[in-house]
Formats: structure tokens, sequence, C-alpha cells
């Protein structure tokens, strides 16, 4: 199987699936209560479109990154979430309203933020002296159709099935589109492993630096605004685990440049390590509070 072939046709399928899987999963009453906190919005919907990329520039300033590798941080910093930070929101209960509704904000807003600030990105590096540039209405349609429109389609099924149906398909649903993203993931990074090792270095620092300064961000800004909870839960996964698909999808089918690629599928692989440690983090904490209730 060719990397060419994985990454310009099977990655966008998949991807589609996936946020598909994800509109299926949307009902009205996942939005009314959460929108009743604008605050709880407003707060992750800022740490993602804004604080994130931030954070993604000021890594690239302290790490001395080669100019596509900043280009793929960078583009990860852009991407919205997806159904891997829903997941994770659920297994740490946290307010998988919430997560949904930031996911969803996300997906609706990315089609058109990421071309135009990406192709800002691109300049600063130097890149669009290489010829490396992403046109923005090809970019915004590509992007709705891996990501908008799935969502809108999955949410359309869902009303003309009804739940009881849902009941059945869904569950199944959601295992086979998560296990072709993770195969598609690993396809990936076996076809690239010559050009990997030369990452696992600088690069992987900056993976790393970037989920877990992304994870601190969303749990200490939640925190100090008092938020619920769950709410702090939610946030802190939201601005911490970005959809590495969509941002492979740009690099490797709209950029056509497997170089930048290469960083968000790194990120892909890494960032569940420190979620997951953050999760056992989560699960102690709950056993102890649950022990000992004075201590919450």
């Amino acid at each position: 199987m060719s990397a060419e072939w994985l990454s310009q046709v099977l990655l966008p399928w998949v991807l589609a699936s996936v946020m598909m899987a994800m509109g299926l999963n949307l009902t009205r009453a996942d939005f009314t209560h959460t929108w009743r906190h604008p605050r709880r919005i407003l707060l992750g919907t800022g740490l993602q479109i804004i604080a994130l990329p931030l954070l993604a520039w000021a890594l690239v300033l302290l790490l001395p990154l080669p100019p596509l590798a900043a280009a793929g941080l960078l583009l990860v910093s852009l991407v919205p979430g997806g159904a891997t930070s829903n997941m994770f929101s659920f297994l740490v209960q946290g307010d998988l309203a919430l997560s949904v509704s930031l996911t969803a904000i996300a997906a609706v807003l990315a089609p058109f933020t990421l071309p135009l600030i990406m192709g800002w990105n691109l300049e600063q590096l130097g890149l669009d002296g290489q010829g490396i540039s992403l046109p923005y209405w090809h970019t915004v349609g590509q992007l709705l159709l891996v990501t908008l429109v799935p969502v809108l389609t999955g949410m359309l099924l869902r009303r003309a099935l009804g739940e009881r149906p849902l009941e059945w398909i869904l569950p199944k649903v959601k295992v086979l589109t998560g296990l072709a993203m993770i195969a598609v993931v690993l396809a990936l990074f076996v076809s690239h492993a010559e050009r990997l090792p030369m990452l696992l270095s600088i690069e992987t620092l900056a993976v790393l630096l970037m989920c877990v300064l992304g994870m601190a961000l969303g749990h200490l800004a939640a925190r100090r605004l008092r938020l619920p909870h769950a709410s702090v839960r939610a946030i802190t996964v939201e601005v911490g685990v970005q959809n590495a698909g969509v941002a492979m999808m740009v690099a490797f089918v709209i950029l056509q440049q497997p170089a930048i690629g290469l960083v968000p599928l790194l990120y892909g692989l890494l960032m569940n390590v420190p979620v997951f440690l953050w999760m056992l983090a989560c699960f102690w904490r709950d056993r102890q509070v649950a022990i000992s209730p004075e201590r919450s």
C-alpha cells in the first residue's frame, strides 16, 4: 500500500467517516444545556482559536525547529478537536456536552480560519518563497468536505433514522471509524518510517510540550474561572487534544508536503502519552475522593 494512496485517498475518506460518526452522536440536548453557560463556551473556544496557536508560535521561537517541522507544529495548533477529545472527556467524567459543543464550534470555524492563519504562518516561516502556499478557497472547500459536511450529514441521518436504530448502529460505527483512523495513522507511520528517525529529537519534544502545555493552559484557565469540575476536565482535553487527522490531510493532500505532515503524524501518536498519564491521575484523584469525600 503506497504512502501516496494512503494520504491522498484513504486518509480523507476515513477522516470524513470519523466526523460523520461524531455528527451521529450530536443531539439538540447536547447544546441546549451548554449554551446556558456561555462563559464555558467562550473560554474553551478562545483557548483553542487564539491561545493554542500563540503557544505553538512560542515553541517555534524557543526551539530550533526546521521550518517545515515548525509549519507542521503550527498546523496542528489550528485544527479542531475531534472524536478523540470527546472520548477522553467521557473517560475522565468530564462535561461531555461541553466537549462536544466545543468540538462542533471548532469544526465550523476551522475551515475558514485555518487556511487564513496557516497561509500567514507559511509566509512568516519563509516557506512561501519555496513555492509552498495554501490557496484559501480551495482549502476551505476541502476542509468543509472532510469536517463540517460529514458532521451535518451525521446529524441529519440521526434525525432521519430515529433513536431506536441508532442504539444498535452507533456503538459499531464508533468502533469501526475509530479502528480505521488508528489503522491509517499507523500505516502512514510505517510508510514514512525512514524519515522518522531524524524527527525523534527536537520535533518529539515540541509535540509533547504542545500537548502538555495546552492541557495545562486549559486546566489552569478553567480553574481560575472557578468552573465546575467536569467542565475543567472537558476544557483541559479540548485544548490539549487536537485532530491530527485534519492536520495530516492538509499537509499531505492540499500542501503536498509530506515533510510538514510528519509532525502531525508524530503528534497523533505521541499525544496519547501525556493524555493517558493525566487520565490515570484523574482516576487516582476520583478514587481518593470516593474514599475520603472531605478531600474534594
